[in-house]
């Protein structure tokens, strides 16, 4: 299975290419909403920091401070980060297992092409880490990814074309309820 990861030209860019699969999206797996992710690279306090918004759930994955050598073992990076932030959410381990199942050895397919509606999610993700490190006088090396990603996917969230609010966390937990078993 293939990770559809829609990427913003800077960091499809900075990614090494030849690391992932480049291309179109392929119908069969835009049908799999929990494969389809859009993701940034962006700077704040100066440093790194790569940010992941799932397309359906709009359930938000940070790292902080990312280096290069990060980037070339993004997808382990982020499946490590994904399964742990579900863990923190206190999503039952049978739902964490079959999310971390279906994630395994799964490759990334880069492209760029991206939503509005989902960019928009991500601008305001990126605005809450600023607003939280600045009201607390934090450090950006002080967040840590599991904690950071449940705090930004623990909120009330709008997606274009549907009426009222989604809270990230539990659409991420209906969508792994409903995933066929492996």
């Amino acid at each position: 299975m293939l990770v559809n990861l829609h990427c913003t030209k800077k960091l499809f860019e900075q990614l090494s290419i030849s690391r992932f699969e480049e291309g179109k999206t392929s119908a069969s797996s835009q049908a799999d909403p929990l494969l389809n992710w859009h993701a940034n690279i962006v700077t704040i306090q100066r440093k790194q920091n790569l940010v992941f918004i799932n397309d359906a759930t709009r359930y938000a994955v940070f790292i902080p401070c990312v280096t290069k050598s990060d980037l070339n073992r993004l997808p382990i990076l982020f499946q490590d980060v994904f399964i742990n932030s579900l863990l923190k959410a206190g999503l039952s381990s049978e739902l964490v297992e079959k999310a971390a199942l279906y994630l395994h050895d799964t490759e990334m397919k880069l492209d760029t092409e991206c939503s509005r509606s989902v960019q928009g999610t991500m601008r305001l993700v990126v605005s809450d880490v600023e607003i939280t490190l600045s009201y607390r006088k934090q450090k950006i090396t002080d967040l840590l990814p599991y904690s950071t990603s449940l705090m930004l996917s623990d909120r009330p969230c709008t997606i274009k074309g549907v009426k009222g609010a989604i809270w990230p966390i539990r659409e991420m937990e209906n969508l792994l309820r409903n995933l066929p078993n492996t």
